[in-house]
């Protein structure tokens, strides 16, 4: 009987053996499992925190995208109203040039209008001459009527030329009727 009791003894201590080590393997296995799903929690925290911030960069994109397009609508709203504005100061400025310019047209045609009454009573010998400059006054007065046309297409760049113009052709046009006053006196 003896050795059928080692045997048993054996095999009572080789099971018990085995159920520590099953134990341990088990318990070994479960703290593994325990570290897996740790982790895979902290895992997956990690990737909502990712994702949420992911979301909010999205946002202000949009945000940020939106206050690009209000401030190019902004800045496109602007510049339309101060190209109207320029628009619309360059319409005074012709009128205002137009309107001295025709001032100073009707004062040569007063003056000229004086002279035109002693034109028929001039000699003979001054006629001929006198004519001569009356009919270059007509043209003067056409050249400085276009001059004032002129200023109905001029820009901010041809304002000064067209007023240059406009000026030359009233000073030729006031100097020929002086011219015309001399000898009609």
């Amino acid at each position: 009987m003896a050795p059928v009791f080692a045997c048993l003894v054996l095999a009572l201590a080789g099971c018990s053996h085995e159920d520590e080590q099953k134990a341990k393997l088990a318990e070994l296995q479960k703290k593994a499992d325990e570290r897996v799903t740790q982790a895979e929690n902290q895992a997956k925290t990690k990737l909502a925190d990712l994702q949420k911030e992911l979301d909010d960069v999205k946002g202000e994109l949009v945000k940020a995208k939106a206050a690009t397009a209000d401030a190019v609508t902004k800045a496109q709203s602007s510049a339309e109203e101060q190209a109207k504005a320029a628009e619309a100061a360059i319409q005074k400025a012709r009128q205002a040039f137009k309107e001295t310019a025709r001032v100073q047209l009707a004062d040569a045609n007063k003056d000229l209008a004086e002279v035109q009454g002693k034109v028929s009573k001039v000699p003979a010998k001054s006629k001929a001459a006198v004519t001569a400059l009356m009919q270059d006054i007509q043209k003067q007065q056409k050249a400085v009527a276009k001059d004032i046309a002129a200023f109905d297409a001029a820009t901010l760049d041809t304002f000064k030329a067209t007023k240059a113009q406009a000026d030359k052709d009233l000073a030729v046009l006031k100097a020929k009727i002086r011219a015309v006053k001399a000898k009609v006196q």
